[in-house]
């Protein structure tokens, strides 16, 4: 009698394993992928920001472009406290650097903000390519 309790416990404890552990690695990868899409989209973001910002600094509209810029650098500074890998998190937070200056060009106005958001720019591009593009 106590073999067929210690086999029936097995025999639970088997098939409670064979249904859950596919469906723990399935929820893993998926928790996986959706984490991916998130920073993709995140990135995506900050570069339409920074081409928006590029864009209204082109045509010489600062102070929309002031306010773009505002947009951009606080959007960096939650995508950076998101970022679970510190190497993502360290290259974000680099883009944060300028922001004192630029938002100091846009302010008095001076043509010579172009050169740093041309640097933001293709930094922020950099950082925030996928693994599937050059």
């Amino acid at each position: 009698m106590r073999n067929k309790i210690i086999a029936a416990a097995i025999a639970v404890v088997v098939v409670f394993l064979v249904g859950f552990v596919p469906e723990y690695v399935r929820a893993n990868r998926l928790e996986n992928e959706l984490q991916q899409a998130r920073q993709g989209a995140a990135g995506a973001d900050l570069r339409d920001l920074i081409g928006l910002l590029y864009v209204q600094a082109n045509q010489k509209n600062y102070g929309l472009a002031a306010e773009t810029g505002t947009r951009f650098f606080n959007r960096v500074r939650e995508v950076a406290n998101q970022a679970q890998d510190a190497t993502r998190r360290k290259a974000l937070e680099d883009l944060l650097a300028p922001r004192d200056k630029v938002t100091a060009e846009f302010a008095k106005g001076d043509p010579a903000v172009m050169g740093d958001v041309q640097d933001l720019f293709a930094k922020t591009r950099q950082v925030t390519r996928g693994s599937s593009e050059p």
